[in-house]
């Protein structure tokens, strides 16, 4: 199969090849156009733009890790009530400098775990229920499930 490549140049920035494919007695004919550079891409905008959100959201997650690390170790201090990632209860007794934390899970009972075994602090907060304003009576109680007060539409 021989083939003849000629190269014609047309206007606008765009140039043309044209491959002319002989095979036996059939001439083909193959035209392949090839844009220029410089041409405005809305594409590339919206590539840029996701590109940015993500380093964004990088940079956002990054940070918002290294503030859970400084507050877990701001509040790890020996007589915190904490429990860790597995689901153990226990007291920290002490920590040390390679991050170890020894946890007392019951009297006479102690666990060495490493820091960010720590899911979270148990805070010994003093939760108090407001008393209802509407409560009711057993009085008021019997007389409602009995039927008592209803009008003539409800019987």
């Amino acid at each position: 199969m021989a083939r003849a490549l000629t190269y014609s140049k047309v206007a606008a920035g765009h140039a043309f090849f044209k491959v002319d494919l002989l095979a036996g007695k059939y001439v083909y004919s193959v035209t392949i156009a090839q844009a220029a550079g410089g041409g405005f891409n809305p594409s590339l905008i919206l590539m840029v733009g996701l590109f940015a959100v993500l380093i964004l959201m990088m940079i956002r997650g990054r940070k918002k890790v290294s503030k859970q690390q400084e507050t877990l170790k701001e509040k790890t201090v020996p007589g915190a009530k904490v429990m860790t990632n597995s689901g153990i209860f226990g007291t920290v007794l002490r920590i040390d400098e390679q991050d170890r934390i020894e946890l007392e899970v019951a009297p006479g009972v102690v666990l060495t775990v490493h820091r960010q075994a720590i899911a979270q602090f148990i805070d010994p907060e003093v939760v108090t229920e407001e008393p209802t304003a509407a409560a009711e009576t057993p009085e008021e109680s019997l007389r409602r499930l009995d039927g008592e007060g209803k009008d003539e539409r409800n019987n």
